[in-house]
């Protein structure tokens, strides 16, 4: 089977406030979604969102497996393979990573999965990591990813997050 790539671009949509990503969601539903990179660009000052996505064409035993999902959304399940890798102890960095994942995403005009899924999320809060280098051995973080957004996420990583239960026993 053979590796394709499509490319879309998205306008800014000031109406949503963000890029309307729509387009993309529906051709993602029925791929095995391989890569996903994104371009920010600004042409006339008006932003677009260049995304190049490399796949397989919809595969039969992929729908037909249990880790498909219900409604034909079949990434469903892959999305929530990252709460496996956290503990309760875990749920309080993951969320403030998150928070800054959301803020960043509303400033830039991207959707959160773009910016980092929660898996790279959930793997940056059971390494801990304390550089660059660290940072950047975790899947899908990149050159550009490093340099964009690695200062702030060892910022955020280092933070103490004090869990519920933490607080009780102090």
């Amino acid at each position: 089977m053979a590796l394709l790539m499509k490319i879309f671009s998205l306008t800014f949509n000031s109406a949503i406030g963000g890029f309307d990503d729509e387009p993309l969601r529906d051709f993602m539903k029925d791929k095995e979604i391989i890569s996903i990179r994104d371009h920010l660009f600004v042409r006339n000052e008006i932003p677009y969102l260049t995304v190049i996505v490399k796949y397989f064409p919809f595969r039969q035993e992929v729908a037909s497996s249990p880790t498909s999902s219900v409604s034909g959304k079949s990434f469903e399940k892959r999305d929530e393979s990252w709460k496996q890798l956290l503990t309760e102890a875990d749920m309080g960095l993951f969320n403030l990573l998150r928070d800054w994942r959301s803020q960043r995403c509303k400033k830039e005009g991207v959707p959160p999965y773009i910016l980092m899924t929660n898996k790279q999320l959930a793997e940056i809060v059971k390494l801990r990591p304390q550089s660059l280098a660290e940072l950047g051995k975790i899947e899908g973080i990149g050159k550009g990813k490093l340099e964009k957004y690695g200062q702030d996420i060892l910022s955020i990583s280092k933070v103490e997050v004090a869990t519920p239960s933490a607080q009780q026993a102090s």
